[in-house]
């Protein structure tokens, strides 16, 4: 059985964790920009300057503890700002008065029309996850960005690796969506972890991603499979990273991707420094050091 096969049978799914600091109107049908003007173009709905009150307009169950979350732009019309893997920042205001601020990476397309969507997984004592998931149709929230995070060039790495656990799926996921159609098509591999196997999020797109890109290779791992599955077992491991991961030998050719909650993120490549405005990569550490990459290879979200 192929890799892809193999990764396909693991998963019969239904279908931020970024930075630990940090009845609504439809959008109007969207327009013929051609026609516009400069002048009558909309002015971005979000800016990194300040933040805007956007209405959450759809939301829907991914999975038992994880959301997607639509959020409206005030006049649909205007696209949505940022490129691969920026993120926006969430705020709101606690019962206390105190400001809750966390990054939110989209899982909507590129510059789409008219609205932003997030996938929201509401970990245990997560104030903004509870936040979110106790909103209403109609109810606002915080918003402002969009904030750079990796710097994608078409053929600047032949080969991408990429670790994800729970909701750190999703930078992946954007990234993937886009990058997978560029013509230098690069190998890419991704190792998706998860408790169970109704926490694996995405996992129908992802798939849907494999069968159409031949070079993206995902494989699914669970701490407490069901008796019949078929992907990978445990914590994610050496074995498992040398198996599916580009080598570090590749050197200036590889990139490696992280991205998961903190006791993923120092087991696997160590957490990012959370010291600095905004957070640095921070030493490498973890299984990645481990196997001889380097910090210049490695890129945690």
């Amino acid at each position: 059985m192929s890799m892809k096969a193999f990764a396909a049978a693991c998963v019969g799914m239904t279908s931020g964790m970024l930075w630990r600091g940090m009845a609504t109107n439809q959008p109007s049908e969207p327009v013929d920009c051609a026609t516009l003007t400069k002048k009558d173009m909309p002015e971005p709905p979000l800016v990194p300057t300040e933040f805007r009150k956007l209405t959450l307009l759809n939301v829907y169950n991914e999975s038992p503890d994880s959301k997607v979350m639509r959020f409206a732009f005030p006049d649909g019309n205007q696209d949505c700002p940022g490129e691969l893997t920026h993120c926006f920042a969430l705020r709101f205001i606690d019962k206390d008065g105190k400001e809750v601020i966390r990054p939110y990476t989209p899982i909507s397309r590129l510059h789409n029309k008219g609205y932003v969507e997030f996938l929201v997984k509401n970990y245990k004592d997560s104030k903004m996850g509870t936040h979110l998931f106790n909103l209403k149709l109609g109810d606002t929230i915080e918003m402002k960005g969009p904030f750079p995070k990796f710097v994608y060039k078409s053929g600047q790495y032949k080969y991408y690796g990429m670790l994800a656990a729970g909701s750190g799926i999703t930078p992946m996921f954007q990234f993937l969506r886009e990058m997978l159609k560029d013509k230098a098509q690069p190998e890419v591999s991704l190792i998706y972890a998860n408790r169970r196997k109704e926490d694996v999020l995405l996992g129908n797109e992802l798939n849907a991603l494999m069968e159409v890109h031949r070079h993206f290779s995902p494989y699914y791992v669970l701490s407490d499979p069901p008796q019949s599955w078929m992907g990978g077992i445990g914590h994610v491991s050496k074995e498992m990273m040398k198996a599916f991961l580009p080598p570090p030998s590749k050197g200036h050719e590889v990139m490696i991707m992280v991205c998961g909650p903190p006791r993923f993120m120092e087991a696997i490549s160590g957490d990012k420094n959370f010291t600095t405005t905004p957070p640095s990569q921070g030493d490498l550490k973890g299984l990645l050091k481990e196997l001889g990459y380097s910090s210049n290879q490695v890129f945690k979200f």
